[in-house]
């Protein structure tokens, strides 16, 4: 049972990885998959920095510099001296990133309901519920939350 459970999971994992990777507004916006990703989490995470990126994306420091970089150039962010460690910067979304990212978290929200339109309010609770419980046993590294922001 568990192994059929792990299968399911990985299944669903994938196939909404893959229909992420393919929404037709990352070629109207001209970003690749992981840039998409990146500006929606500096948009979602406003101050965030590029080690909590990096963490929470499981990516290496350097794509995580790179996808940052590319974003910068395009005008979608900014970079700022951190409040707190002058080594750090906090990443902000401009008003044109913050226009894309609206975009972009759109697109997502509308694979996430094609994806849960049949389970109803009960069995999406019991899911975020029992999602939420994994993600802890996990362990809680790989989110971003508010206090990586102060």
């Amino acid at each position: 049972m568990d192994d059929e459970l792990l299968d399911l999971f990985g299944a669903v994992a994938n196939g909404l990885h893959a229909r992420l990777q393919g929404l037709t507004v990352l070629d109207e916006l001209g970003l690749a998959p992981f840039q998409a990703r990146t500006l929606s989490l500096i948009a979602r995470y406003p101050g965030c920095s590029q080690q909590a990126l990096s963490t929470s994306t499981g990516r290496d420091k350097a794509q995580v510099a790179r996808a940052i970089k590319e974003l910068e150039t395009r005008g979608l962010i900014t970079r700022q001296a951190h409040r707190r460690d002058w080594r750090a910067q906090s990443l902000s979304v401009t008003l044109e990133g913050k226009q894309a990212s609206k975009l972009l978290l759109r697109h997502r929200a509308q694979a996430g309901a094609d994806m849960l339109q049949d389970l109803n309010l009960k069995e999406r609770e019991v899911l975020r519920c029992a999602l939420s419980k994994m993600r802890a046993r996990l362990g809680a590294n790989g989110c971003l939350t508010a206090s990586q922001n102060s």
